[in-house]
């Protein structure tokens, strides 16, 4: 076998163009089951996708906020659902994520910020 006949075994089958696509293989799926646990909580406590109705970026840092000190001062797991700080965290970013690009009307960090002011 030449090498022109090695190189088309090697080939795929079809060509792809994924170049500046998500390369979605790098995530660890594992790493986002606390995530999906308050997400199946918080469908109970509201409704299924209830937080894709927006909430104001504010209030979502607030909750971002409480989260984080309370991972930061040692207590991994959340006093009212009983679910991990971590997941509540990641699902914080992921509804700011989502607000960010699909309610930016929500958006009210400069109306906070002058409230300071």
């Amino acid at each position: 076998m030449n090498l022109e006949e090695t190189k088309s075994l090697l080939k795929p089958i079809a060509d792809r163009f994924n170049e500046g696509k998500p390369q979605w293989s790098l995530m660890d799926f594992d790493s986002f089951e606390p995530m999906i646990r308050v997400l199946e909580y918080g469908s109970k406590k509201y409704s299924r996708n209830n937080w894709k109705k927006g909430l104001p970026t504010v209030e979502i840092m607030d909750s971002l906020m409480r989260h984080i000190i309370s991972f930061l001062e040692g207590e991994d797991i959340d006093k009212e659902s009983g679910l991990p700080h971590v997941g509540h965290m990641m699902c914080n970013l992921m509804f700011l994520s989502y607000v960010m690009k699909n309610k930016p009307e929500l958006d009210n960090r400069e109306d906070e910020i002058l409230k300071l002011k």
